[in-house]
């Protein structure tokens, strides 16, 4: 790694570990700027190599721990952010010579041969590992931090107590239910927001990197190449299967499902900007779909049922040689 490498490698994680720092901090605008926390790191791995990324994603934590003196929110950042981020970016940057790559670099007498053709490293396998990593990191944090039920409730139910004045007026046991519900969404809505964060953090990162053209790898056409391999299907039927099993194995089985659901949701909606390609009225499709997933929420039912029906129809991909990692 080169001295300016590691430099944009350093600063890449104190950014991170600046966005990430108001959620630890308790500040009121941390949640939105702690969702950005990936995007420098991304950055730091695309444009500058692996090793860089994983500078940045460790730097990014020791900050964190070193601001706030916590070791589980350096850990927290590092686990459920910057890590699996600068997986991505590495398996993004992988590539292998294309089957055609001796025909393509040959060259008549006296030219120099054309630069062999690199097949990159799948981009659904890309968001299968960003999938998995987050799924690992939330079941991890969970059992490291104690994550349990039963000690959060009555917090919660004081929280609910106090909160406005929709409220005020429930009764315990509405507030009690209430708390019961909040809970149980815990395990799904998690994996799912760091699911949707990770990948819209190395889209953005891919898209700042390819304006300063650092980028190697060629632009994927994210609506026709952001699938899931086949076997994501039997890991979220797996997981809601496990969720009604309850217990240690039922969280862990509903981390499960509110990964795979998310980013099969994500597949439903990369399937609408393909279909609805070079057809009237496509802005006015696409906008009031992201605004009833905002506004209601249970539309993304829908769009989870388009991306399993595109992950279910699409064939295997063949094997090929192993990737090489970028120079």
């Amino acid at each position: 790694m080169t001295l300016p490498a590691l430099f944009i490698a350093a600063v890449s994680g104190l950014a991170s570990a600046l966005l990430f720092a108001g959620l630890v901090l308790q500040s009121g605008t941390a949640f939105g700027l702690a969702l950005a926390a990936p995007i420098p790191v991304a950055i730091a791995s695309l444009g500058w190599g692996s090793l860089a990324g994983l500078v940045a994603a460790l730097t990014s934590g020791l900050a964190i721990y070193l601001l706030s003196g916590s070791v589980s929110s350096g850990l927290l950042l590092v686990i459920a952010m910057t890590g699996p981020i600068a997986l991505a970016g590495h398996l993004a940057g992988l590539a292998r010579p294309a089957a055609n790559a001796d025909a393509a670099a040959s060259a008549p007498l006296g030219r120099s041969p054309a630069p062999a053709p690199l097949d990159w490293y799948p981009l659904d396998r890309v968001f299968l590992a960003i999938v998995l990593s987050v799924v690992a990191a939330c079941i991890f944090l969970g059992w490291y931090l104690g994550y349990d039920p039963t000690e959060l409730q009555p917090l919660i139910v004081a929280g609910l107590g106090q909160g406005g004045s929709d409220l005020g007026g429930a009764s315990q046991d509405q507030i009690q239910e209430i708390a019961r519900l909040v809970i149980a969404m815990v395990p799904f809505v998690q994996p799912a927001v760091l699911v949707v964060t990770l990948v819209a953090g190395l889209y953005l990162g891919a898209l700042v990197v390819r304006i300063s053209g650092r980028l190697p790898r060629p632009r994927d056409d994210v609506p026709t190449a952001g699938r899931l391999p086949q076997v994501a299907l039997f890991i979220f039927a797996a997981g809601l299967a496990g969720s009604f099993v309850g217990g240690t194995i039922g969280l862990i089985a509903d981390v499960v499902a509110g990964g795979f659901g998310a980013a099969l949701s994500l597949v439903g909606l990369a399937s609408v900007h393909k279909r609805t390609r070079g057809r009237p009225g496509r802005g006015l499709v696409l906008f009031t779909s992201y605004a009833a997933i905002l506004l209601l929420s249970f539309p993304i039912a829908l769009f989870l049922l388009i991306g399993i029906y595109e992950t279910w129809k699409r064939r295997p991909r063949a094997a090929g040689p192993p990737p090489i990692p970028r120079a």
